[in-house]
């Protein structure tokens, strides 16, 4: 389902407050593991509209879609929508990233003679990614990926401060306190943890405004 990426916190939830931003969520999403990896789905949604599918048996073959517009209308309605989604910087870098990955690949194990590899790195970083089938299920693949980490932190962020130390972000390291997150607690963190730098709390990404922000 997922590629093994590392991921910052920050760079998580920007993604999927951007794609949320937008207009954009997933729906029907369900994951299941199995003897030979995830069996998944997860349908894209703009609006009220369902624009495409994306499944895996969990058998070790690659991911199918299914995109539900039947009309020529409705197909290229959802191709607008699409190409509005690949625009946003969040989702146009992840997708880059992906292609880069797949051109390294290409370059490494089935390098074809005489293309022009530098070129085509140069193209991709330049340019908004191209809507195609398999840059569309890598992209749900991704939210659905992504979105099972951060609605676990918008839970936890209801009752407790989580919180980043320097360093922690790219790691995915953060601490949980069991208090309320209001700018008297959040000085307690501060105070009991005076020997640490504070990088930032994890609400704080959200837009919360419930105390000031760490320096």
């Amino acid at each position: 389902m997922f590629q093994t990426e590392q991921h910052s916190i920050k760079q998580d939830i920007a993604f999927f407050v951007a794609i949320a931003a937008a207009g954009f969520k997933l729906t029907d999403s369900k994951s299941v593991n199995t003897h030979d990896g995830a069996a998944w789905h997860a349908t894209l949604t703009h609006g009220r509209t369902k624009i495409v599918t994306v499944s895996n048996g969990g058998h070790g073959g690659p991911d199918q879609s299914d995109f539900h517009a039947t009309t020529p209308a409705g197909k290229a309605a959802d191709k607008v929508s699409l190409e509005t989604l690949f625009a946003v910087p969040e989702v146009a870098a992840a997708v880059r990233g992906h292609m880069l990955f797949n051109l390294d690949l290409e370059k490494q194990y089935s390098k074809v003679e005489g293309f022009d590899y530098p070129a085509a790195e140069a193209e991709i970083a330049a340019r908004v990614p191209d809507v195609t089938e398999d840059n569309v299920e890598f992209l749900v693949g991704r939210i659905a990926d992504i979105a099972g980490i951060v609605n676990s932190y918008k839970r936890a962020i209801k009752t407790k401060l989580l919180v980043v130390f320097e360093g922690g972000d790219a790691k995915g390291e953060y601490v949980t306190y069991k208090l309320t997150d209001t700018p008297a607690n959040r000085d307690r963190v501060r105070q009991h943890e005076k020997n640490r730098t504070i990088d930032y709390f994890i609400a704080d990404l959200f837009g919360s405004t419930n105390g000031p922000k760490a320096a």
